[in-house]
């Protein structure tokens, strides 16, 4: 059986990595900071993973794990040089420090590391160019909704939907093709993703805290908030169209983002989704860049200006950085917060006349 090093023994890792790279026959070690957790997944050797949709629900069990302390420096270099596949679900900050660590390892083995991190390019982005022949770098779009947990049980609710989509620009397949796991265009898939996922899950946290609701799944309850939710990711939709010059039909794909949005058990708060909003609100993110494609296109973007006006006219005080993103940029007028914070230049009049000023 091969062997797979899993950095991150969380929902993700625990929840949807390890029943997929045991599906594909390797053995899951995971290596975690947290000692207690590293010795509950060594005591019991076993979990179950409820996976949950709109109108059911099913459980597998992952059996037969173990677990590594990341400061186990001994053990842990002895299996990262027997490893065969090296995966990562720690978050986007401390892939770099994986990476230095692995690619360190002494080994003979030709190995391949994936970070399964929302962040573009995580595999590749921190990688040298010396001493790498053995290590093979593959980038993923990873997509699973997780909701609330009991902390104090290795048992892990998940969605029913799974997406792993890694980069074909990569000679190598470590893992099978399935409903789950595919190979694709990497970029395309990352900001398809990027935009008609989160960059509507954004559009819907600010438009249910303007209307006081609580959780993503109450907003598509209500005829507004779906007329809303089906408007959004159809300009979304478009944007990514633009970008990708491709054809591709992408109903089905919006409506599974849609009905995933719609499930009550998974308990989305709109508080948890809107913070950092400086950052998801930044240029080139998943707000930004979509809309500076429909505006130099003339398109609609009708609900991009709802979320706008929303913005500055809202003290969202319950939401994690919205003051200090309120005081730093939305302080002055949109035209500001257009050509200060957005740099925009050639179409500032196309924004002031499709946002407002």
């Amino acid at each position: 059986m091969k062997l797979a090093i899993h950095f991150g023994a969380g929902n993700i890792g625990r929840g949807f990595i390890a029943p997929v790279l045991q599906e594909n026959n390797y053995e899951v070690v995971f290596v975690d900071v947290n000692k207690e957790l590293i010795e509950q997944i060594n005591l019991l050797q076993r979990y179950k993973v409820r996976s949950i949709s709109l109108n059911a629900s099913s459980d597998i069990f992952v059996k037969n794990i173990s677990g590594l302390l990341l400061n186990d420096e001994e053990f842990l270099n002895e299996k990262l040089s027997q490893a065969d596949l090296i995966t990562t679900s720690v978050g986007p900050k401390f892939v770099k420090d994986i990476f230095n660590l692995v690619s360190s390892t002494k080994t003979e083995k030709i190995q391949t590391f994936i970070a399964f991190e929302n962040m573009y390019r995580a595999s590749t982005s921190n990688s040298i160019e010396s001493g790498l022949s053995k290590l093979v770098l593959i980038d993923a779009v990873v997509d699973k909704i997780v909701p609330p947990q009991n902390i104090t049980s290795l048992d892990v609710i998940v969605e029913e939907y799974g997406s792993i989509i890694l980069d074909n620009n990569v000679n190598t397949k470590p893992l099978n093709e399935s409903k789950i796991v595919s190979y694709s265009n990497y970029d395309h898939e990352f900001y398809k993703k990027l935009w008609l996922l989160n960059g509507l899950h954004l559009k819907l946290a600010y438009f249910g805290l303007s209307r006081n609701i609580k959780y993503i799944h109450e907003i598509l309850s209500n005829q507004e908030g779906l007329d809303f939710a089906e408007r959004a990711i159809d300009s979304l939709s478009k944007a990514y169209s633009l970008f990708s010059n491709s054809t591709e039909d992408l109903k089905d794909f919006k409506q599974t983002i849609l009905n995933r949005f719609s499930i009550p058990e998974i308990q989305d708060e709109v508080t948890r989704i809107a913070r950092n909003p400086e950052i998801k609100f930044s240029k080139d993110e998943r707000f930004e860049r979509p809309l500076r494609l429909l505006i130099s296109a003339d398109e609609d973007v009708e609900t991009f200006k709802n979320i706008i006006d929303i913005i500055f006219e809202s003290d969202f005080e319950q939401v994690d950085g919205f003051l200090d993103f309120k005081n730093s940029q939305l302080s002055n007028d949109k035209n500001h917060f257009y050509n200060e914070f957005w740099n925009v230049d050639n179409y500032s009049e196309k924004y002031i006349q499709a946002l407002g000023n």
